[in-house]
């Protein structure tokens, strides 16, 4: 495993990419494979984005996104996929971890 010390790329970005898109409405999801089953949880949507933080302070990076009255943490990110679509309705990120859990993020 790569330590987070070398993903310092990934704090820039993050910082850059919530800049940008700051004030976005949002929707927020996680999925989880259960043996052959995946499973879909919706967690938020319509909020909008406040920032997105990375804490690289440990082996695995923590990913801390916050939205207007709500924020979620992913720890031990593994991870990070970048998504642009051509509407910008699709841009957004998915962030999965150590354990294979994915946090799917994106843009209204």
């Amino acid at each position: 495993m790569n330590s987070a010390k070398t993903q310092h790329s990934w704090e820039a970005f993050l910082k850059f990419y919530s800049n940008e898109n700051k004030g976005r409405k949002t929707r927020l999801g996680a999925f989880e494979r259960d043996g052959d089953v995946v499973n879909d949880y919706w967690i938020e949507d319509g909020l909008v984005l406040a920032g997105i933080d990375l804490d690289p302070n440990r082996e695995l990076p923590t990913v801390e996104i916050l939205l207007e009255g709500y924020s979620h943490s992913i720890a031990d990110v593994r991870s990070l996929a970048v998504h642009y679509s051509q509407a910008a309705e699709g841009d957004g990120l998915d962030i999965t971890d150590v354990n294979g859990k994915t946090t799917i993020f994106r843009f209204e």
